[in-house]
């Protein structure tokens, strides 16, 4: 199975039951709910790279001292949005046949577009899907 890597950075996340944390020294400021799982992040690498997420932390900045978002009904549940906090973060992650089609989903959902940040998800994914995966019967199989 085709398979490409994104970022640079090692792994600067750790869970702890149903909960993730961005290790890289700093306290978080926004917790991301996803189903089950809570996301311990910081807002700066989130709204510089979503038009969702830099809407969503506008809003809830302006009326909580706490920033908690929902997102319950992401694309892919917490598994991917923990691939996409990653790539966010610039942290090593892979691209592979079984996990770009919830990838390109969230990135849609979540607006991640040009306009933010230069080769953000939308353009990674669609890349990937069309050079690789769509470029193989059985990886286009494995990502139906």
């Amino acid at each position: 199975m085709a398979c490409v890597k994104l970022g640079s950075k090692a792994d600067a996340f750790q869970r702890q039951g149903q909960a993730w944390f961005c290790t890289t020294g700093l306290p978080s400021d926004i917790i991301v709910q996803v189903g089950e799982m809570s996301f311990h992040l910081h807002k700066f690498p989130l709204l510089s790279r979503s038009r969702v997420l830099e809407r969503l932390i506008a809003e809830t900045s302006e009326q909580e001292e706490e920033c908690v978002i929902n997102l319950p009904d992401i694309p892919g549940g917490a598994k991917t949005f923990e691939l996409v906090a990653k790539f966010c973060y610039g942290v090593k992650l892979e691209l592979t046949a079984l996990n770009i089609v919830y990838l390109w989903c969230a990135a849609e959902h979540l607006e991640m577009t040009e306009e933010y940040d230069e080769d953000n998800l939308i353009s990674q994914t669609e890349s990937f899907l069309s050079e690789v995966v769509l470029k193989s019967w059985k990886d286009s199989l494995k990502a139906l």
